[in-house]
């Protein structure tokens, strides 16, 4: 039962920051943003938001940077739509799950480049 009261809480942690940053701020670096996970701690006192962007022309320093001074504006915004007694610290996470994807279809392709090349 535990399990399923955080899976709700950290949907909806990943639907509401999502709506935040890109109906709510004015940053428009946060535009393209894209929420793909949310952990909660167990005692609820932290969440963790795992983001990406797939645009290769933005600097992630920067947008992770933004999205630090961010935290503060978000977490006031999930206040007043959450029915929490208590909103979760949030910590913005950079996930690279697409960047290593594209370095490994990268080394798959060349893989297959070379051995089409050696027959």
């Amino acid at each position: 039962m535990a399990n399923i009261k955080f899976e709700q809480q950290e949907s909806f942690l990943k639907k509401e920051i999502s709506n935040i940053l890109k109906k709510e701020s004015k940053n428009i670096l946060f535009k393209d943003i894209t929420i793909t996970n949310v952990k909660i701690t167990k005692d609820n006192s932290y969440a963790t938001i795992y983001w990406t962007i797939y645009l290769d022309n933005l600097d992630i320093n920067t947008i992770s940077d933004s999205l630090e001074k961010a935290t503060g504006f978000c977490r006031s915004c999930l206040a007043k739509t959450s029915n929490k007694y208590k909103v979760p610290e949030l910590r913005f996470k950079y996930d690279n799950t697409n960047t290593r994807v594209k370095n490994i279809e990268e080394i798959l392709k060349n893989i297959k480049n070379n051995n089409s090349s050696n027959e």
